[in-house]
């Protein structure tokens, strides 16, 4: 297994000093400022409305509302890795990260208040909201929990067998509203009661599953290790590879409005599929930059987002 304290951030290549408790809180100081926020480490994006908000770490919350120019939440009240974050509308939103820190911004994500800090402090990894009360969070050593009142109370959740510990990388819509789990050394879950209970999915992987998303047309796309792709039904059922045409770690993944689908990982990574998403066509940057993250923009370009913070294409 990963050292946890690098977990995340081992997917983007940015070095941590290691933590001698695994399960010890960041400092709850704020978020450092910096001169050029857009060069700062990014780990994950999403989108508020039409307003793009990414994370990193040192509490680093960047915004833009165009994707070209981006400024830094004036109000992070955490110096920590955040490692992923969800909005529900274009004001609503929540981050997660190390330490079992959860933050709140209920502006578009120009300023943050730290609304709890789970009990055993645990790696988040991920963090998804269907609304403004219902939200899961998981992360490392198997951690899940859920909350029916926007992130004020959470309870447990059991993913997997009794006695399973895997690291949960990331939770995420299919379009029929089934929920999946991208997690370690090859394992996935599926939830058809909104995270209620979760079954053991058999996608035929070994390495570890790092993102996925789910496509439009219904079906599931999970990503990871060796350049890993794995397509799936809706049901989670049954499963295919695809090529992906590399053997590099893929750490992210996003559907274009034409339905094409790109993924991004280590080494400088980018590849794009067919529309029907049977292969992918892969190419390395010039500069070899691990990438974490991407998102379409509004005219079409892609966003890349890594340890050189936010790369226009």
């Amino acid at each position: 297994m990963f050292a946890i304290r690098s977990l995340k951030m081992s997917l983007v290549g940015i070095a941590l000093a290691a933590a001698g408790n695994l399960w010890a809180s960041e400092k709850e100081d704020p978020a450092i400022s910096v001169d050029n926020p857009q060069h700062a480490p990014i780990v994950a994006v999403a989108q508020a409305g039409r307003r793009l908000v990414a994370v990193g770490d040192h509490g680093i919350v960047i915004l833009s509302d165009d994707g070209k120019v981006w400024r830094q939440a004036r109000s992070v009240p955490v110096d920590g890795l955040l490692t992923a974050l969800s909005f529900v509308d274009e004001q609503q939103g929540w981050a997660v990260g190390h330490g079992g820190v959860l933050l709140h911004t209920g502006d578009g994500g120009e300023s943050w208040e730290l609304q709890r800090t789970l009990e055993e402090q645990p790696v988040l990894l991920s963090v998804w909201f269907e609304n403004a009360s219902h939200g899961i969070v998981v992360g490392a050593y198997g951690y899940a929990a859920q909350t029916q009142d926007g992130g004020q109370t959470w309870h447990r959740l059991t993913v997997g067998a009794e006695g399973d510990d895997w690291h949960l990388n990331h939770i995420f819509p299919a379009r029929d509203g089934g929920l999946f789990i991208a997690a370690e050394a090859g394992n996935a879950y599926r939830s058809v009661d909104r995270g209620a209970s979760w079954k053991n999915l058999d996608p035929g992987a070994s390495g570890s599953l790092w993102s996925g998303v789910g496509l439009r047309d219904g079906r599931v796309l999970l990503v990871g290790m060796t350049g890993r792709v794995l397509l799936g039904d809706s049901a989670g059922k049954r499963w295919r590879e695809v090529p992906s045409g590399t053997t590099e770690a893929i750490t992210d993944v996003a559907q274009l409005p034409d339905g094409r689908v790109a993924l991004v990982g280590n080494g400088g990574l980018m590849a794009i599929s067919d529309p029907a998403v049977q292969r992918f066509t892969a190419s390395q940057r010039e500069d070899r930059l691990n990438l974490s993250a991407l998102t379409p923009r509004a005219d079409g370009h892609l966003l890349l987002f890594g340890t050189a913070g936010v790369i226009p294409q």
